[in-house]
């Protein structure tokens, strides 16, 4: 008998995934991948920095675990992080015999990228639009695996459970098709889901449009284990745009090869700040830049980029060259107006080490899942290696174990239809007041009142969408509306959970964390066997 097994999202830890799960699977098993967005909308696509991996002799894999343990500041699994961490010169050999294009000198050395956090230069890169390139080479193997069967403009909308108690299990899910407005139901030996973020519960986000948390959603309706919702990390630096909605990221390699942040009056930003400076943690520069702006009541600071030549510039960064030159700004002249923008989903579905979650049958994988690597905040460039390898794990899992056969739905089951008109006045209306209020009191600074008030709202859009959704034929504008509401609730009753301001959370009523993200670095913490020199 043939094996479904259904993978949500087509970005690199969908696409990784299906790929290795189709190496070790027999013929029984067909691989159903659904996606939103067609691949160059996925965050994976827009990732610009690179893959952070220990390949210089200099380097080590303790020296990355510590890294990653100290950004994280205590939340993370050390056992994880070493598992994750020691997979990473593998996983860039696998993608360059693949034929990817990482940047190398004329030895062909990989030229290696220093970001926020990192104690070495350790990210491998390809120019300034990595993601891309990685995406580039997994899609055209998913392509040309016949098992893979590619699914785009399909809206996960439920998972199909069965069972109660310790018989529950996950057996497949119900997708929208979102150029006719009808549902399937797709029965599942094993569902995946590696459907993204969420950063679209912001008003400003590097997150592309479909990037409305379905994933977490559906695992909070199903009951499924979460896991540091409370930390979502806001990039430092996303090129200035009043506008709502994705906002273009001005990568940390930026930084790396030598910008600076100023003030809004053209002082030096982060001096006193953080002993790392420019490169400190995503979470410790965006507070300082937000406060900033508050206190100077602009709406940007600056990035000076003069440091690195306009000739380094557009040779290291063509895509942001590219894109600065179009609002007339020219990269290694001129400064770049930058603010923060919510970038990353650090929690998430908690899972095991193989991508399995708290719902038997259910796996996910990417930002969407909590695998204990990030903590409290990630660690720049850790986000491209987990979805290389967590997703090879998941499949070995998949592969190896006896699947479960799904009941087949009864003759009697009626599926419902959705309407798809673009405009929905009084959705688009909660939605913005969703963003504006996640911005205002769940973002990167806090109050319980703020966080207490939020969530009260929140509930409310979400009652809201539930009675919109319980009618004969919704729009399919409240679906997506649903995952935000739900998704951003939790993201704000996670924050109320915390006792102190760690990583990516930080709210003005609490106490500083009894260790602090520096000692941590300074006091490595011992964890497995040492590697040494990788």
């Amino acid at each position: 008998m043939e094996n479904t097994v259904i993978v949500v999202g087509g970005g690199i830890a969908g696409m990784a995934f299906a790929e290795r799960l189709a190496d070790l699977a027999g013929p029984q098993v067909r691989i159903v991948l659904l996606t939103k967005a067609p691949v160059e909308a996925s965050n994976s696509y827009l990732a610009q920095g690179g893959v952070a991996a220990v390949v210089l002799p200099e380097d080590s894999v303790e020296e990355h675990v510590q890294d990653t343990l100290a950004v994280g500041a205590g939340l993370c699994d050390p056992r994880v992080v070493r598992l994750i961490v020691q997979e990473g010169p593998a996983s860039i050999a696998r993608l360059v015999g693949a034929g990817a294009r990482f940047d190398a000198d004329a030895d062909g050395r990989l030229q290696l990228a220093r970001e926020g956090g990192h104690s070495q230069a350790r990210v491998v890169h390809h120019r300034d639009t990595t993601g891309a390139e990685i995406v580039r080479v997994l899609h055209e193997r998913v392509a040309g695996e016949p098992r893979i069967q590619v699914l785009e403009h399909h809206h996960a909308l439920e998972l199909a459970v069965e069972g109660e108690g310790p018989h529950k299990r996950c057996t497949g899910l119900l997708a929208l098709d979102i150029r006719s407005g009808k549902t399937a139901l797709y029965p599942a030996t094993a569902v995946v889901l590696a459907s993204g973020g969420l950063g679209q519960v912001y008003r400003h986000t590097t997150n592309p449009a479909a990037a409305t948390g379905d994933g977490i959603a559906m695992a909070i309706r199903a009951g499924v284990a979460l896991r540091d919702m409370a930390f979502v990390q806001f990039h430092p630096t996303a090129l200035y745009d009043p506008a709502n909605g994705p906002t273009f990221l001005i990568s940390e390699a930026v930084r790396g090869a030598g910008a600076r942040l100023l003030h809004p009056d053209g002082t030096p930003l982060m001096p006193g700040q953080h002993p790392k400076g420019d490169l400190a943690p995503r979470n410790v520069v965006a507070r300082v830049i937000h406060r900033a702006i508050q206190s100077s009541g602009r709406p940007h600071v600056w990035l000076d980029t003069a440091p690195i030549g306009v000739e380094a510039f557009a040779r290291l960064f063509p895509n942001i060259a590219n894109t600065c030159g179009q609002r007339g700004i020219v990269g290694g002249r001129d400064p770049i107006p930058v603010m923060p923008a919510a970038h990353y989903a650090c929690g998430g579905m908690r899972t095991d080490d193989r991508g399995e979650t708290s719902l038997p049958g259910l796996f996910a994988l990417g930002e969407c899942a909590s695998s204990g690597l990030h903590g409290a905040d990630r660690l720049a460039s850790n986000s491209l290696l987990e979805a290389l390898v967590m997703p090879r794990r998941a499949a070995e899992a998949v592969a190896t174990r006896p699947l479960a056969q799904p009941r087949s739905p009864g003759p009697d089951l009626v599926l419902p239809t959705f309407r798809l008109e673009p405009d929905v006045p009084e959705a688009k209306e909660l939605r913005r007041e969703l963003q504006a209020l996640m911005t205002a009191q769940v973002g990167i600074l806090r109050t319980r009142k703020g966080l207490q008030q939020a969530r009260q709202r929140l509930a409310a859009i979400g009652a809201r969408c539930a009675a919109a959704m319980n009618t004969p034929v919704p729009a399919w504008a409240w679906a997506e509306l649903r995952s935000m509401a739900q998704v951003a609730e939790a993201i704000a009753a996670s924050a109320l959970e915390q006792q102190h301001n760690l990583g990516a959370h930080w709210c003005e009523d609490l106490a500083e964390p009894p260790v602090t993200a520096r000692e941590m670095h300074q006091n490595p913490i011992q964890v497995g066997n040492a590697t040494g020199r990788a």
